[in-house]
């Protein structure tokens, strides 16, 4: 018995309380050391190489000039070397997704430049667009009163399943050297595309909405005149 109440005395003398509080003490204490030793860059960068890598993409913004800095006809290795490789490629299309469009080029069996067809899809991002026979707002602010009242120029009305669009071509440029254009107020189910809204009667055949309210969200300039709606299923997020 003597020995036992000799071991729960010896036990009770020591401090065990005071133990702890001084082991958490000094572990706060060192990672305290520690982070004014790495400092705030230099937990992020132990913690970076603790973590899984991620990509990190910045999509450049798109050329002012893709209108016209792109020339029709040309080689798809000229066309890489002004804007770069594109972010999607097709038979015969290649597809850029810049921060404030996608670009979506077409290429003829000869490997050249056959159509640039631009859609917005950032509200403050303009394109000077090339027209010669008319007095064309840049892309970005054009809607389909613009449009509606020009001679050369026809509107027409598509939809599927999947999307409702106005669609306005024509050709343009000097004689004997025509190219064509086209004009979308394209509205998908689901799009990357700035969104329009429009209602069209189906019956009389004719659009309800005023034209005024009516934004035009990608053109296009081609040296065909088979000029299809926009990809609006490029650049959808997953």
């Amino acid at each position: 018995m003597s020995s036992f109440a000799g071991l729960t005395a010896f036990a009770a003398a020591i401090p065990v309380k005071d133990i702890l509080v001084n082991a958490v003490g000094g572990f706060l204490g060192g990672f305290a050391l520690l982070w004014l030793a790495l400092g705030r860059n230099g937990v992020r960068a132990l913690r970076s190489r603790l973590q899984r890598p991620m990509l990190r993409i910045e999509r450049p913004r798109t050329p002012a000039n893709i209108f016209t800095g792109l020339e029709l006809g040309a080689p798809s290795r000229w066309v890489e070397k002004l804007i770069g490789p594109p972010t999607s490629v097709g038979n015969g299309w290649w597809g850029y997704r810049f921060s404030d469009s996608l670009v979506s080029l077409q290429f003829g069996s000869d490997d050249s430049l056959e159509s640039i067809a631009v859609g917005l899809v950032d509200e403050r991002t303009k394109f000077a667009f090339p027209a010669w026979h008319f007095d064309c707002p840049p892309l970005g602010e054009i809607k389909m009163s613009d449009l509606s009242n020009v001679d050369h120029l026809s509107v027409e009305y598509r939809e599927s399943m999947r999307h409702t669009e106005l669609l306005v071509t024509g050709r343009e440029g000097p004689t004997g050297a025509w190219h064509y254009i086209a004009f979308g107020a394209l509205n998908p189910l689901s799009s990357a595309l700035l969104p329009v809204d429009f209602s069209w009667d189906r019956e009389r055949r004719q659009l309800i909405t005023p034209e005024s309210s009516i934004k035009v969200n990608w053109a296009a300039v081609s040296r065909s005149p088979d000029i299809d709606t926009f990809p609006w299923d490029f650049g959808m997020p997953l």
